[in-house]
This record gives C-alpha cells, structure tokens and sequence, in this order.
C-alpha cells in the first residue's frame, strides 16, 4: 500500500511532456507539401488531358506520342428526322464523312488539321489583297508613289470577336444547266468538287454528308465552320442548284469562277455553243447585321440580288484609297437576249454578229456600291448632264469639271468648236486609270476630229488629280479674288458630276453643303457664267417637302444659288439615264441672257447643234439623245417637282396663289429665284398667261370665253 502510494506520488511530481516544434520546420513541411501537391497534379495533367488532346490534334502517324482513347461513355446521337404522314421514305444510298473537332468524335472520323503560319515575304502578302478582272489581270490598290496599297488586316481580339458573332452573312444562290449527266450523278466527283470549292475559297468543313438517290441524281450538305454549303443534281436534265451561305466577312462572289469551274462540266462530246454550261446566280445578304456596306446599296438591287438576269458577271473591281469601284455586266432577257450575244460573239456573218453594238450586255459602274452610270444610258446622262448649259452659253471657251473620273462628261465637253481648255478636276487618279481601261466607250474621243483615242489626252483636255473643293478654295476663295494679285482666269461653265448629294459620302458631301465652297465657285464664273450639276433621283409624286427628306443638300443647294445672287435658275429631268427612276439637274445662271437662249425653240437649238459642233470621223451625229425636242422638255420642270416645292414649310407664297382659293399667278418683286410655280406658268413661252392673252385678242371668234379664261388675273 505504501509502495502504490509513493509510486502516484512520483507520477504527480514528474513535469508534463513538452514537444517543441521551430517555425522554420513548420514553414518548410507546408512548402514541401504544395510542391509535392503541385507535382503530382501537373503530371496528372499531362498523362490524362493534355496527352490525349494533342494526339487528337496531331496527325495520327506511327510517330503519334499518344494513343487515342477508348471512350466508354454512350455516345449522343442528333434526333431522327420525321417524316410527315402521306409521305414515304425514299430509297437512298447513304455516304457521309465527319471531321473531329472534339474530344468526343468516334475512332472511325479524320481529323481537322490546323493550318501551318505562312512565312511568306510582304510582297507575297501584298498580293493577296489585289483582285484580278476577267482577264486575270491584278487590280491593286496603289500609293501617289506607284506602292501597292496593303490593306490593314490587324484587329483588337474584341472587334474581331464582334464580328464572327454578328447574326448576318452572305447568301449565294447558283444554278446551272447543260452539266454533264455522268458528273452530276456521281457523288464521289460531286463532294470532291464540294470539298475543292471549299478550300479554295479558304472557308472550313466540318462534315459532309451525301445521298445518292434513286434511280438517280445526288443531294448534299456539308457544315461549314461558317455555316453551309449544299446543292442537289437532275442528271436527265443537266442541272444543279448549289447554295453556299457564310457569316465571316468574306466576300462570297469572288466564289463564283470556282464553283462555274468546278460543276460547270461541259457534256462529253457537246460542241453545240446553245448546249454549253449556263450558269446563273444571286447574292443575298441576310440576317440582322450592320446595314452600312456596298453590299447593301444599289449594287445588290440592280445586279446581285437579281435572279431574273440571264447572264451577270463581275468584270473588275478595285479599292482606290477613297472608294470602292464595280463594274458588272448583265443581261436581262426582259431586253436583251443572250443567244443573240453569243451569237454577235461569233463573226459568222450573221446580223447579230455584223451589229455587235446592239447586242452587249450592260454594263454598269458602282462606287461604294452605289450606282453611277450604265452602258445603255451613258450618253442620254452626261449629254443631259452638259448640253444644255453649253448651248444656254453660246459659246463657251473655258469648262471646269468637278468630279467625271468615268470621262464621259469631258468627252461630251470636248464636242464643240468653241471650248478652248477644260479643266478637269478629280480627287480619285486610280478611278480614272481604271475607267479608262475597263470603260472605254465613256472615255474614247477617237471619233473626233481633231481629239484623241483617250479624251485624256486631247491637247484641250487639263487633268488635275485633287480635291476639288481645296483647288477651287485655293484660286478664287474671297481672299484671292480680291488681292491685287489674282491672276487666275475665271470659267464660262462649271460642271460638278460628283457623287449623288443623297449618298452620304464624307468626302463628297461637302460639295454640296459647305457655303464657303459655292461662293468661290461663283467666284470662279465669268460674269455670263453658268454653273450645272446633277442632283440625284427626282422628286416623285409622294415625296415630303425636300428640307425634311433625303434630299435636303438638293434644298440647300437651290437656297445657297439664290443667296449667292445668280440671276436664273432652273430644275430638269432626264428619264433615259438607266438609273432607278428620272434623274434631275440644276443649272444657275450669272446672266440673264443666257436664260433667252435657255428658252429657245427645238429649231433653234438644232441649228445651234450642227453650228457649234465638231464633226465626227465616221459621219455619225455627235449626239446621240440631245436634240431640240430634248431641250424643250428641259426647259420647265416637272409636274411632281411643282407639287414637292409646294409641300414646303412654310408654304411658298406662288402655291398660296395658284393652288389657293383666288387661283393668281404674281411675279412681284420679292419672288423667290427657284419658282417651279412661275417657272411652269408664266415665264416660259406659250405660258397660262400668255395664253390668256392670246384668247382675250381672239375673243370675238368665240360666242363666250370660258369662264376659267375671263376669271383668270395674271400679275405683272
């Protein structure tokens, strides 16, 4: 007992049992614990998701590091297809063949390989950005120093994020016929051309599949990283119908002489030229993105999004450092014929053959896909557009032009005797250059006496490639005009062909909104000068009051002429031009006898024509749509104009008066310069006024005059 008590007594008395531990072992363990953690997860990473991926990636070779895996996991199918009740299931024989592009594709798919970084020098990337013409000639964009132009492919991540993600993309519809029957019923030729067009036309495929029908024909669809391409075959009739949408920003029609050369397979042992492959397509933008490209201006309405062309076809097109230009030929069987075409193609002695002139497509020009002149309707425009200024002139020596890159209003300058030097003012050099060479029938002056094949080149002709705005600022702006220095010399008639005032392009809308540049244009005018431009698309029967409207630069315009003190103005139309409607032009006189010469006869204005003229060296007439009977619907404008200037805010006082209650016509004092009331009432020659005096002098062959006569008061 006394043991067992000394023994608890020794236990109690013993210190308890301390374990010490150093910060620095503490601090070493937790280190050495995260870096075996981190270890044992990186190489768990790599055997088990990097390994496989890059196996899947790489081309699947003995050399391959890694073994794709079994995948256990059931695979996921698309929904069966239904069909609706009535219908039977064709018979078909089915062929697809699938590209991985996940981790989850089966054993039996190939695989997407990524496309190796090119090294090629600058000038090999240089060319990709210059488009070649039907003749495989290379339209490159180019520096005042003669560089080729590169254009900027470089985009921040999110812009370029933006983009792909746009809910918009092109649309090509293709239709061909006389194809081949063997190629059109074979699906391993049909999806090898498929998988042809898609690569080099640089899109991705993803998949294809193709059914064979039966008895025969083929129909398939291949997914496009992009979207899709299909088509379907009628080997008894030769025809395919291919479609092929995108929403990159790729353009699709540059697609076209790969898809005609790929599936336009002529038939075997065909040499009859009716038989040939016909290829005929359209271009559609769909979806819900930004609205603002050429592909949404005219050059969609008239030509790509047309599928009741018979022929269209892209000739050239360029990016100048300002502009984008088109030029399209097109046929539409409404009137032209293409059998007739290709037979004027022929020389084989036949009367389309002996007339090729009457049988050529139209051929049209787009800037910034807008439309600016036509084939049919060049000469009935720029005829419009020049004659009658020079002919309210009389003899006009000196002719400025602003804008005309195409030629044609030159050519139409250099026409008459009387014209001493045309200076010809464009901002856009490669414009020029590149209508001379794709536009030759706007720009020739061969038929001339005395000019030259290029009207360029007519010894009169004086090209100066710059800003019209700053030329004309930089010679007779107020500061100029009144330094005892100014020596320039001033201008008979100025002609501004620049782009449609309703156009909205920045570099050219300033021609028609910057007051400052209208007063050196008055300024630039001799004191019997005359100013004559084209102001787009003209009013129609609905159309609001032109202040509140597309057309309020064509207002500003008529307000800018008479605040500048011009003594006459006058609006007129021309319906010829092959533009979406009649095209209307201004012209504003310094002198008022330029506006009696303005009010002549048919017979005068044909005499003046055969007076003032150059003959031409094939003996054809020098004109083509401007005669007398021409001008004489120039000379008061239109119905429509009449009623838009009357929608005016305020109301202008001549449509009180006239279209009011007391049904007057004034010419007071105070009247405003631009008066379609006036202009189509009273001041022109056989006016109601006239008129009613006239009948006054004749009223005793009449039992009674007509109310409307006797009640009618004309004003002074």
């Amino acid at each position: 007992m006394g043991d067992e008590q000394n023994g608890q007594a020794n236990i109690n008395s013993q210190k308890p049992y301390i374990v010490s531990v150093t910060k620095r072992f503490i601090v070493m363990s937790l280190m050495t614990s995260i870096l075996v953690a981190f270890t044992i997860g990186r190489a768990a990473r790599i055997i088990l998701i990097e390994g496989p991926r890059r196996a899947l990636l790489a081309p699947h070779d003995s050399s391959a590091m890694f073994v794709r895996p079994e995948h256990s996991r059931e695979t996921k199918t698309l929904p069966n297809p239904t069909l609706i009740e009535g219908k039977e299931v064709p018979r078909t024989l089915y062929t697809a063949k699938n590209f991985d592009t996940a981790i989850g594709a089966s054993t039996a798919s190939a695989y997407l390989e990524r496309s190796v970084p090119s090294s090629a020098p600058a000038e090999k990337e240089a060319e990709s950005f210059c488009k070649a013409d039907e003749n495989g000639t290379h339209q490159c964009s180019r520096n005042k120093n003669g560089n080729v132009l590169v254009q900027n492919v470089e985009k921040d991540s999110e812009e370029e994020d933006e983009e792909e993600h746009l809910p918009a993309g092109q649309h090509l519809l293709v239709d061909i016929k006389n194809v081949d029957g063997n190629f059109l019923n074979s699906e391993m030729r049909l999806a090898e051309a498929m998988v042809n067009v898609v690569n080099e036309s640089k899109l991705t495929l993803l998949s294809y599949h193709c059914h064979k029908l039966i008895p025969m024909g083929v129909s398939c669809v291949g997914v496009l990283l992009e979207s899709h391409i299909s088509f379907h075959t009628w080997p008894a009739e030769g025809v395919i119908t291919l479609d092929l949408f995108t929403c990159g920003s790729g353009e699709l029609v540059p697609v076209l002489p790969i898809i005609d050369r790929l599936f336009a397979v002529p038939i075997e042992g065909e040499t009859d030229e009716n038989h040939q492959p016909q290829t005929v397509w359209t271009h559609k933008m769909r979806g819900f993105g930004d609205d603002s490209g050429y592909l949404y201006n005219d050059v969609a309405e008239f030509v790509l999004e047309r599928g009741n062309l018979d022929y269209k076809k892209q000739i050239a097109w360029t990016q100048t450092p300002f502009q984008r230009i088109d030029i399209y030929d097109s046929i539409d069987a409404k009137t032209r014929s293409l059998l007739d075409y290709e037979k004027s193609q022929l020389n084989d002695g036949s009367y389309q053959s002996e007339h090729q002139d009457f049988f050529l497509p139209e051929r049209e020009i787009f800037l910034d896909g807008v439309l600016q002149s036509t084939r049919l309707g060049n000469e009935a425009y720029h005829e419009a557009l020049v004659q009658p200024a020079m002919f309210a002139h009389g003899e006009p020596k000196r002719v400025a032009i602003i804008g005309g890159g195409e030629g044609a209003t030159l050519r139409e300058v250099l026409k008459h005797k009387s014209v001493e030097k045309v200076t010809m003012v464009e901002i856009d050099q490669l414009m020029v250059e590149f209508c001379r060479e794709h536009l030759p029938e706007w720009n020739s002056c061969a038929d001339i006496e005395g000019s030259a094949d290029w009207c360029g080149d007519d010894p009169r002709a004086d090209m100066r490639y710059e800003d019209g705005l700053a030329w004309f600022n930089n010679r007779f702006g107020d500061n100029k005009i009144d330094s005892d220095e100014f020596k320039e010399e001033k201008f008979d008639i100025i002609i501004m062909d620049a782009l449609d005032p309703q156009d909205n392009i920045p570099f050219a809308d300033v021609l028609y909104t910057n007051t400052a540049f209208m007063k050196t244009l008055y300024n630039s005018l001799n004191d019997d000068g005359i100013i004559i431009m084209q102001l787009g698309e003209a009013p129609k029967l609905v159309s609001p009051a032109e202040e509140v409207s597309v057309n309020a630069k064509r207002a500003f315009v008529m307000r800018a002429f008479e605040e500048l003190g011009f003594k006459s103005l006058h609006v007129y139309e021309e319906g010829h031009c092959h533009f979406r409607g009649p095209w209307s032009f201004s012209v504003a006189m310094k002198n008022l006898d330029a506006n009696t010469r303005w009010y002549r006869s048919a017979t005068e204005i044909d005499i003046a024509i055969r007076k003032n003229l150059i003959k031409t060296k094939s003996g054809a007439p020098a004109l083509s749509s401007f005669d007398g009977s021409a001008m004489t619907t120039y000379q008061n404008p239109s119905k429509f104009v009449e009623i838009v200037y009357c929608r005016s805010d305020p109301t202008p006082q001549s449509c009180l008066n006239y279209h009011g209650k007391d049904n007057k016509i004034s010419i007071a004092d105070g009247r405003k310069l631009y008066d379609p009331i006036v202009d189509r009432h009273l001041r022109r020659a056989g006016g109601i006024c006239d008129y009613v005096s006239y009948m006054s002098k004749v009223a005793n062959f009449f039992e009674k005059l007509p109310e409307e006569i006797t009640n009618f008061p004309c004003g002074n």
